[in-house]
């Protein structure tokens, strides 16, 4: 018995945007399986990654079509694009809160793109495109930084730095989604009261904890040793979904177990409607993240290779490139009136060296757990961020 989440689309999804959402859901599950190793919170943009690493594929030929293929699970380049343009229109429907999804590109000057490469990534994925002169380190820093404050209304405010331009810095591919939403039903901030949180070390630390109730979707998933719940934004469109392991401590059995579960089966299947008395921190932080490693252990160690990496399809020169750097940024702020969320990723292309129901349930979240943002329901699901709450600080 779910309620309405008021999937307005204007089209039938067709079978290559399926593809991508589930190929993002696969990858969302991998990378914060790579990224969750480390203790702390956790915050990034899948969908943010996963877009400029498509915009990329649209360049690429040989062998590295196929390895970004794979560890994307993408359909072929046009289809891909097709599907992103979809996306993208369908996304831009959503009603009752800001969503923005932006795409640019900053080319060194004088170089010029292949012209089916620049009419793909202008009319698929809605790119700006512009020259910019690397030669002056500093004005060009601040311009791609004045951008990405802009398109996140000021939340992340730098992310390129001088030392990334260099004489063989091509270009910058950059993605950002920015996300401003009020909760369906508020929470009072008269309810709000200092609680203690118990991190996984051991520590305890005083929280703002948030408190009502709140309709909601909910289960309880018995091999996972975990209750998931599904909160909605305002217009229902897009959800918060919480996934609360049961013990306290109970966190990385938790991670382990969702490696090896479909992340659309545990945020969608079997949930049932409820009314439940709802425990949340409010809780805000900024992460930054080299995703150059991360992306090697995934399989795509192919596109930072001088002699490997295929990109041929994307400059006049004819000049080989290969990827410099991928790095991420991600905001977010959760509290009373709703949640506000910004994630730019970055990608430096640079020359190769070498050319070529009404339960009534207590969900208390006072300990570690896994947060998503979700757009869509079941298979057309579209992670926007995800991450792990570990020790709330505001």
């Amino acid at each position: 018995m779910h309620f309405s989440r008021c999937l307005h689309r204007n089209t039938v999804m067709s079978q290559s945007a399926t593809q991508i959402l589930h190929g993002n859901a696969v990858f969302t599950n991998k990378l914060y399986q790579i990224l969750a190793r480390k203790p702390g919170n956790v915050f990034l943009s899948p969908f943010s990654l996963h877009a400029v690493l498509a915009m990329l594929y649209q360049s690429a030929q040989g062998e590295t079509v196929e390895i970004l293929k794979n560890v994307l699970e993408l359909p072929d380049a046009k289809a891909t694009a097709e599907a992103y343009k979809w996306l993208l229109d369908n996304l831009k429907t959503i009603e009752n809160l800001i969503l923005h999804i932006a795409n640019k590109i900053y080319v060194k000057r004088n170089e010029e793109f292949l012209e089916e490469f620049e009419a793909c990534v202008r009319e698929y994925f809605y790119s700006e495109l512009e020259a910019l002169d690397f030669g002056d380190k500093a004005a060009a820093v601040a311009k791609l930084n004045e951008w990405v404050a802009h398109k996140t209304s000021n939340k992340i405010k730098e992310i390129v730095r001088e030392d990334l331009i260099n004489e063989e810095t091509a270009l910058f591919l950059l993605n950002v989604v920015y996300f401003k939403a009020n909760w369906e039903e508020k929470f009072h901030e008269n309810d709000t009261k200092v609680e203690p949180f118990y991190c996984n070390d051991g520590e305890t630390v005083d929280v703002q904890m948030m408190k009502g109730r709140k309709k909601g979707l909910y289960k309880y998933d018995g091999e996972l040793q975990a209750e998931v719940l599904d909160l909605p934004y305002k217009g229902k469109r897009i959800r918060m979904v919480i996934i609360l392991p049961t013990e306290k401590n109970g966190i990385q059995n938790l991670e382990a177990k969702l490696a090896t579960r479909s992340l659309i089966e545990v945020i969608d299947d079997n949930m049932y409607e409820i009314k439940a008395y709802l425990s949340l921190p409010k809780f805000k932080f900024e992460m930054s993240m080299d995703l150059n490693d991360i992306l090697h252990e995934m399989g795509l160690e192919i596109i930072f290779d001088d002699e490997k990496a295929n990109f041929l399809k994307m400059l006049k020169t004819g000049d080989n490139l290969c990827v410099g750097d991928v790095f991420q940024k991600a905001y977010i702020d959760v509290n009373e009136e709703g949640s506000e969320a910004a994630a730019v990723t970055a990608v430096r292309v640079r020359k190769a060296k070498k050319a070529f129901c009404e339960e009534v349930v207590n969900f208390v979240v006072d300990h570690p757990a896994i947060f998503l943002i979700v757009e869509g329901t079941g298979e057309n699901s579209n992670v926007l961020f995800c991450g792990r709450l570990y020790c709330p600080k505001y």
